[in-house]
Parts: structure tokens; C-alpha cells; sequence
């Protein structure tokens, strides 16, 4: 469990980043056809202040990280995170997005919490 908890807030900060990014995407209106449309669009994306916290927060997640590995063995965080932040991606855009949740995502998520908990004790 001690795994689970040094990790689990640079899961959250990635999770975080990645609702926010598509939903102000989503928000702002998908890069138009032309070339310099396309740029400027960016450049709106890139100075939106949601995104921005969403630049943040997945700087502030690599620190995090940092402190997390410091502290145990790379062979157990590693895999941890990567398992806690699918699951947590999947959940916050069904929740938070709307995004369907279908048994598939469902059955993947769980396979994929049971290999934390495995995980999380050796």
C-alpha cells in the first residue's frame, strides 16, 4: 500500500493533465483546415489557462515521480503507475467527459487493479 500512496499523486497530476487537455480541446474547437488557422489554434491551446494548469500539473507530476522513486524500487513503481494512471484516465473521462464505459474498459480496468495489488506487495 505504501507503493500505492507515493504514487498515486503523480497518477492523479497525469490523470488531471489529460481530462483537462481533451476537454479544452473539446471546448476551443478541433485545429481548422488551413495551415496558418491550424497555428493559431495552437497558440490558443497553448495560452488557455485550463491547459496551462494541465502544463502544470504534469511538470508537477514529474517531481512527484521523482520523490517516488527515490523511495522504492523502480521495478514495482513503474508498472504501478502506469496501471493506477490507465484506470484513472479511463474513470475521470467517463465521469468528467462523458466518454462511454463499456464492459471491455470495465473488465480491463479491474484485470488492471488486480496487478496493482499484486504488485503493490512485492
Amino acid at each position: 500500500m505504501d507503493v500505492v500512496l507515493r504514487v498515486l499523486p503523480a497518477v492523479l497530476l497525469v490523470a488531471y493533465s489529460q481530462v483537462i487537455v481533451k476537454w479544452r480541446i473539446e471546448q476551443l474547437g478541433a485545429p481548422p483546415g488551413s495551415h496558418l488557422s491550424g497555428i493559431l489554434r495552437y497558440a490558443a491551446y497553448l495560452f488557455d489557462p485550463f491547459i496551462f494548469s494541465a502544463y502544470l500539473a504534469g511538470f508537477a507530476s514529474s517531481f512527484v515521480w521523482l520523490y517516488a522513486i527515490a523511495k522504492l524500487p523502480l521495478a514495482q513503481a513503474f508498472p504501478i503507475y502506469q496501471g493506477l494512471t490507465f484506470v484513472a484516465v479511463i474513470v475521470c473521462s467517463a465521469v468528467l467527459l462523458g466518454e462511454p464505459l463499456n464492459s471491455q474498459k470495465l473488465l480491463g480496468a479491474a484485470l488492471i487493479l488486480m496487478g496493482v495489488a499484486i504488485g503493490a506487495r512485492g
